[in-house]
């Protein structure tokens, strides 16, 4: 699975930033509700699905083909997804959008990834940091965010660290 995740990540750009939820219209306006239990990065016309599991205390890590929203939501609400690229990229017209290393903390590689955290570092500099243990699903962060995700853990647990480095440049 890691393979086959290193060949779609190796040297292109996050597309999109995808979240789900749902939609409600009341009185004429629509509200989305957010569901932070899964998160999809667009990369190479796939999507990588990052899932809040076990209570949010892991995070499972796989390929899918498109943006699901296989959760049950009222009979009124609508399903939905939004783009929140800008919202975390710091410049989503960069072209240096494409991630130059990732890491895997506490990774359990079964017949799909599951980790404690995940990070990856862009061209351009930036570190974005899935944090699994937020009290709501996914915190998606920087550095600061993987600060606080260290701090929360308990006392003497372990942290081993998977680093892939994806490019050469």
């Amino acid at each position: 699975m890691i393979e086959y995740l290193k060949r779609i990540l190796k040297d292109s750009n996050i597309e999109d930033i995808y979240l789900t939820g749902g939609v409600d219209i009341e009185n004429g306006i629509a509200e989305f509700y957010h569901d932070l239990r899964c998160i999809y990065f667009e990369i190479n016309s796939k999507y990588i699905e990052f899932e809040s599991i076990d209570q949010f205390s892991k995070l499972r890590v796989k390929v899918v083909d498109s943006v699901t929203n296989d959760y049950e939501m009222d009979e009124d609400m609508t399903k939905a997804k939004t783009s929140i690229s800008q919202i975390i990229l710091n410049d989503t017209m960069s072209e240096g959008n494409y991630i130059v290393n990732i890491v895997f903390y506490n990774l359990e590689e079964q017949e799909e990834l599951i980790c404690g955290a995940f990070e990856m570092e862009l061209a351009n500099g930036q570190v974005i940091f899935l944090d699994p243990s937020f009290y709501f699903g996914i915190n998606v962060g920087g550095k600061k965010q993987k600060q606080m995700w260290r701090d929360n853990l308990e006392d003497n647990t372990k942290v081993t660290e998977t680093c892939i480095k994806l490019t050469d440049r």
